[in-house]
C-alpha cells in the first residue's frame, strides 16, 4: 500500500503526522522530508500516528530513528503513537524500544 501522510495541529499543542501505509525503502525519503517540514518552525512536541502503518522495512526503521534525530536538533520530542503490533515487534527486535520510549513487552 503506497504511503499517505496527513500533518495536522493537536489540541494542546505540538503537530501530528498520520503515516497510512508502507513504510519501505520507495517512502522513507518523501517521510523524512515530511518530518523535516513538519519541524519548520519545531513544534513542542512532533507526534507519529502508526496505527495505520501495514508494512515497514529496514528503511523504514531508519527513517523512524532519522526522525528521531531530527526532532531532537529541532528541540522537539518525538512521541510513537499506536505503532501497530508487527512495528512495535520489529522495533523490539531492532532493540529500538528505549529510544522510542516503547514499553519492552
Amino acid at each position: 500500500m503506497e504511503l499517505s501522510l496527513h500533518v495536522q495541529g493537536r489540541l494542546g499543542g505540538g503537530t501530528v503526522i498520520v503515516v497510512r501505509g508502507d513504510l519501505d525503502y520507495g517512502a522513507a525519503e518523501r517521510f523524512r522530508a515530511c518530518v523535516e517540514q513538519a519541524l519548520q518552525p519545531p513544534p513542542g512536541a512532533l507526534y507519529l500516528d502508526l496505527r495505520l502503518v501495514t508494512f515497514v522495512d529496514s528503511s523504514g526503521i531508519g527513517a523512524l530513528v532519522s526522525a528521531y534525530r531530527l526532532a531532537e536538533r529541532a528541540g522537539s520530542r518525538l512521541v510513537l503513537e499506536n505503532p501497530s503490533a508487527a512495528l512495535a515487534r520489529t522495533l523490539r527486535t531492532a532493540g529500538l524500544v528505549t529510544l522510542f520510549g516503547l514499553p519492552p513487552v
